[in-house]
């Protein structure tokens, strides 16, 4: 009896084993796939982002952010992000999810998730970046940049 239980208990280990390795393989080949396209894409957006002017962040939003977007509430957000002074350097990249989902102005899309660290000139954030693939380039459906510098 106990070494039924014993070998039931190791097969379920065994599984559970098998099931993470698989988890990291797919997770791993997931974020290589969009290393070379995202990860340049970034680079320059967050660039370009980081002036804080109104048009150059419309103009890597997808369509429909900037369409249910309020132009007064835009403003707003990049006057307070401009707080964080001029981009000094972008750190690592870490993937977090790829997902494919409907969205509720209508069509569906393929979504990549990263964060990254980011030193700007009155102090350190992270961004957390969520890019909507658009053929082959991408746009920016969803950026966060947090920091504490943002309350001084």
């Amino acid at each position: 009896m106990f070494k039924k239980l014993l070998k039931g208990f190791g097969i379920a280990l065994l599984i559970l084993i098998c099931l993470f390795v698989l988890i990291a393989v797919w997770s791993g080949y997931k974020s290589s796939e969009y290393e070379k396209t995202a990860i340049p894409y970034m680079d320059t957006a967050i660039a370009d982002i980081s002036s804080w002017e109104l048009d150059t962040f419309k103009s890597y939003l997808t369509p429909s952010e900037v369409e249910n977007i309020n132009e007064d509430d835009l403003k707003r957000l990049i006057k307070a992000l401009s707080k964080m002074g001029a981009l000094v350097e972008i750190g690592e990249y870490q993937f977090n999810t790829v997902t494919s989902r409907a969205l509720t102005s209508g069509g569906s899309g393929t979504f990549v998730t990263y964060t990254v660290p980011a030193i700007y000139e009155n102090g350190d954030a992270v961004l957390t970046i969520t890019l909507k693939e658009e053929g082959d380039s991408f746009s920016v459906y969803h950026f966060k940049l947090d920091s504490l510098a943002l309350f001084d």
